[in-house]
């Protein structure tokens, strides 16, 4: 869709926290116990949060024309008391979204931008954590190859039982990636960003495909994909990752797919991360379909 002009401004009173439940509403199908509170919102938008809304002029009046938000805080690093790794600042960015009739259209991109410059201009720490669910492929190659970001945190059913239309049915298995602002890595991916490179594709040529090891997936009968089990070698090999392609297709066809889905990307993210390995792209290949791009940390790209 052709989007008019965009404007990312900060939340800062009660109406906007309201009109940021209702977006939250809108996106997640959410009931009004999944709801972030409203005195918890106002909290935050009082207290140093980096709490954004991107308004648009034919953005719902219901939602005072905001059409997407994102929203964190302040947070530590668990540190590791067994090398005296003490405890470390960084933003803990808990939730972003963008209505659906104006998905797709760079406002995701524009919202994480100005959160890293708010986030910045605080001159508290350039380190940014967020959680997402890995079975959307959509979420990777933006988190992962769009914004720059690198995981080697899987966290298991980390919200537990949730209902709403994004998660019902299976547990909440999600990634955590790691944001680093002032990295080499994020400057080149948000100037290819900004260049126009193409957001679903191998845009950038440096995984050599004979060079990859190809997890496998077959078809089940009604023509959705199945991933094959498998238990990889994680002995520097760069391990190439299958995803689904439409997660919402598998959610209301097959229940136990999905489920599938979940626990073969457990059973390949956990152990390769306890070997060392990053996530450090997520990419489709012609004849392949999407994938994860997993490499010895040592060699992070």
């Amino acid at each position: 869709m052709q989007v008019p002009s965009i404007t990312i401004k900060p939340i800062i009173d009660l109406d906007g926290c309201r009109h940021f439940q209702e977006v939250q509403r809108r996106i997640w199908s959410s009931s009004e116990i999944d709801l972030i509170p409203l005195h918890v919102l106002i909290t935050m938008a009082k207290n140093g949060s980096v709490f954004l809304g991107a308004y648009s002029p034919d953005g719902p009046a219901e939602t005072g024309e905001m059409v997407g938000f994102v929203l964190g805080w302040l947070g530590t690093t668990s540190g590791d008391p067994a090398t005296q790794t003490p405890p470390r600042l960084k933003h803990c960015s808990h939730i972003a979204g963008v209505l659906p009739g104006w998905q797709g259209s760079g406002i995701g991109v524009r919202l994480k931008l100005a959160q890293r410059e708010a986030v910045l201009a605080q001159g508290l720490t350039d380190h940014v954590t967020w959680t997402y669910d890995p079975l959307y492929r959509v979420n990777g190659a933006f988190n992962i190859h769009r914004l720059g970001a690198t995981c080697t945190t899987y966290v298991r059913n980390i919200y537990g039982e949730m209902s709403d239309a994004l998660n019902a049915g299976v547990p909440t298995d999600r990634c955590q990636v790691d944001w680093h602002l002032r990295s080499l890595r994020v400057l080149q991916a948000i100037a290819e960003t900004a260049a126009g490179a193409p957001p679903q594709t191998n845009a950038r040529p440096k995984w050599d495909n004979a060079n990859l090891h190809f997890l496998s997936v077959q078809l089940s009968p009604d023509g959705l994909p199945r991933p094959v089990p498998v238990s990889p070698n994680f002995d520097g090999t760069v391990i190439a990752l299958p995803l689904p392609d439409d997660v919402k297709a598998i959610r209301k066809f097959d229940q136990g797919l999905l489920l599938e889905w979940r626990l073969f990307l457990r059973d390949v993210l956990e152990p390769a991360f306890a070997a060392g390995y990053a996530l450090v792209d997520c990419v489709s290949f012609v004849g392949r379909g999407w994938h994860y791009i997993l490499t010895p940390a040592a060699r992070e790209v």
